[in-house]
């Protein structure tokens, strides 16, 4: 098995949730992420996708939105930060959970200028 996906969402990277005595909550560009994610992930895959339970290799490649302007060379945020948050919006919508995913290559990188970000997913058995 051989599939790719493009995710038409900026890829966030995940962060801390916040704690209080009535649970634990998200804030910010990461919780407008995971909201608006969970509908893009269903649009792509389609209401009948069956969820995947088998060993996975995985290729990520983020497209982050550019700001306005920037001196950076490539987006702020830990590689693998950016991955916890796609892998964790894909939990229960594409495969039952990521620890089924044995190996990943990942890279993040601006989308082209003016464009809105996105990424694209790549997945084949073990």
């Amino acid at each position: 098995m051989e599939l790719e996906w493009t995710f038409p969402i900026s890829p966030v990277a995940a962060s801390r949730p916040r704690v209080s005595r009535y649970g634990a909550y998200f804030t910010g560009p990461y919780k407008k992420f995971r909201e608006e994610g969970s509908q893009v992930i269903y649009e792509v895959l389609g209401a009948d996708f069956d969820l995947i339970d088998q060993p996975l290799m995985v290729d990520l490649e983020c497209y982050i939105k550019q700001p306005k302007s920037t001196k950076l060379d490539c987006p702020k945020g830990d590689i693998d930060n950016f991955i916890k948050g796609i892998f964790d919006l894909l939990n229960g919508k594409l495969w039952t959970d990521d620890g089924i995913i044995r190996s990943v290559h990942a890279t993040k990188e601006w989308a082209p200028k003016g464009e809105d970000g996105y990424f694209t997913l790549g997945i084949r058995n073990v």
